[in-house]
């Protein structure tokens, strides 16, 4: 094998690597903030206006509600942040201040949202008041 071919294979390699890293390719998005999640649920879902948002203190995932009842679910999928859109409120578990929301669905999974324990408890009393099922673990 010649020595010279290898360390240029590794140098290319390396230098690649060091390009994806300075673009950020590969790492998993983030909800920066409220805004950011009100524009990411709108853009889900047309017309949809939120007047509550809980998002996550790790910025992986944020649930919205819209003022004619809808639900937004954002989380990350790939390098994308996808959305799930819910006409009732899905099953919720709450545990401290983690929220597990039951999607229903294999593709999308179960979301924990990290919140505080007062706020996710008031999360879990206004998805018993909106007719979803809501159980403390």
């Amino acid at each position: 094998m010649n020595w010279v071919v290898l360390a240029g294979s590794i140098a290319a390699v390396l230098i690649l690597a060091g390009f994806a890293w300075l673009l950020k390719l590969g790492a998993t998005p983030q909800i920066e903030s409220e805004e950011a999640a009100a524009r990411l649920a709108r853009d889900a879902h047309s017309g949809f206006r939120p007047i509550d948002i809980a998002l996550g203190r790790d910025g992986r995932a944020a649930l919205l509600l819209g003022e004619n009842g809808d639900i937004v679910l954002l989380r990350p999928h790939g390098a994308q942040i996808a959305a799930r859109v819910f006409r009732a409120a899905p099953p919720i578990t709450r545990a401290g201040g983690e929220l597990k929301i039951a999607t229903g669905e294999r593709m999308f999974g179960d979301v924990a949202l990290q919140l505080d324990e007062a706020e996710a408890a008031r999360w879990a009393a206004r998805w018993e008041n909106q007719g979803g099922e809501s159980a403390d673990a």
